[in-house]
């Protein structure tokens, strides 16, 4: 979570820079923010997504610029993914025609300052304002799984833990209900249960009649079952496969742990931000652990068994 508004705003003092940029200097501010976008693999990952589904070719913004500044004159788009999609690729395509963004050595613009302008104004702040929504997006659903998180936890771990070993079968389904409901009740709107995708049934996807649904998957881990990395493993693939299916850049994986086991992810990037998170085929998946262990009181819990856990078992094949 903390994660997200760190990069949000990063994303603003690049723009900043550019707005503070002198004659020489915007071009090689310009190539700064695009460097820093592309080399955030969250950011470039929802660029990529943009790209597969709104694609703009060399040729395309050579016809667009026949008429000399006239890239923007007669734009429409489809919706708002589609106006950061254009904006982004035509970033590309001056690289590609100017070298290193060689903004002041062209007149495709008019004038430097109408450049400046147009570059600032309309081109970096529709890719900004695209990152901010989708970052708040992720931010809002990260906030509501780690309110749940604390909820079960906290206050109705006991209950749950005892439905949840009484139970005969269909395990998953007893804490997908209590979390679909908590969800509901937190205002995400038809939050159903296993609807069938191209790989499958998802535990929880919320939002599903809008273009942005929201894709949780559960899974248990219990050694008494026999559950416990091979579920991490299997869920993780499962989420993969659902994100691909709905054209989702965001994946929850949410693991009820019943064991006196403490799970430690270690991916590549940071480990201190709450949730652990994992870049993937340039999607992020995001891994939530609720502990439902209900033997000892914490104050005689003891060593706490410790499992680490990195990006390589989870992607690599059995």
């Amino acid at each position: 979570m903390y994660y997200n508004h760190n990069l949000r705003t990063d994303l603003q003092e690049w723009k900043n820079r550019l707005a503070r940029a002198e004659y020489a200097q915007l071009g090689n501010q310009l190539n700064y923010f695009v460097n820093n976008v592309e080399g955030n693999k969250i950011l470039h990952g929802f660029l990529l997504g943009l790209i597969n589904q709104y694609n703009f070719d060399i040729e395309y913004f050579d016809v667009k610029f026949k008429d000399r500044g006239g890239v923007f004159h007669n734009t429409s788009y489809k919706n708002d993914a589609e106006q950061p999609a254009f904006c982004y690729q035509l970033l590309k395509y001056l690289h590609h025609l100017l070298g290193n963004y060689n903004i002041h050595h062209t007149h495709l613009f008019g004038s430097y300052d109408r450049a400046k302008n147009i570059i600032i104004d309309d081109i970096v702040t529709s890719i900004v304002y695209f990152f901010h929504d989708k970052l708040d997006k992720s931010n809002s659903t990260i906030y509501l799984l780690e309110k749940n998180k604390r909820r079960v936890e906290w206050f109705t771990k006991s209950n749950l833990a005892s439905k949840y070993k009484n139970a005969q079968k269909e395990f998953e389904d007893i804490l997908e209900e209590d979390l679909r409901l908590f969800l509901f009740d937190q205002g995400i709107d038809y939050p159903f249960s296993t609807p069938k995708s191209a790989s499958g049934r998802t535990d929880i996807v919320g939002a599903l009649d809008t273009e942005d649904p929201l894709i949780i998957e559960i899974k248990i881990l219990d050694k008494d079952k026999g559950y416990g990395l091979n579920r991490i493993k299997s869920g993780f693939h499962q989420i993969v496969k659902y994100t691909e299916d709905y054209s989702k850049d965001v994946g929850y994986l949410v693991l009820y742990n019943f064991d006196k086991i403490r799970y430690d992810f270690r991916f590549n990037e940071s480990n201190s931000i709450f949730p652990p998170k994992l870049v993937f085929n340039n999607k992020v998946y995001y891994f939530i652990v609720i502990d439902m262990y209900d033997g000892e009181t914490a104050s005689k819990l003891g060593e706490i068994k410790r499992i680490e856990i990195t990006e390589n078992d989870i992607i690599k094949p059995d």
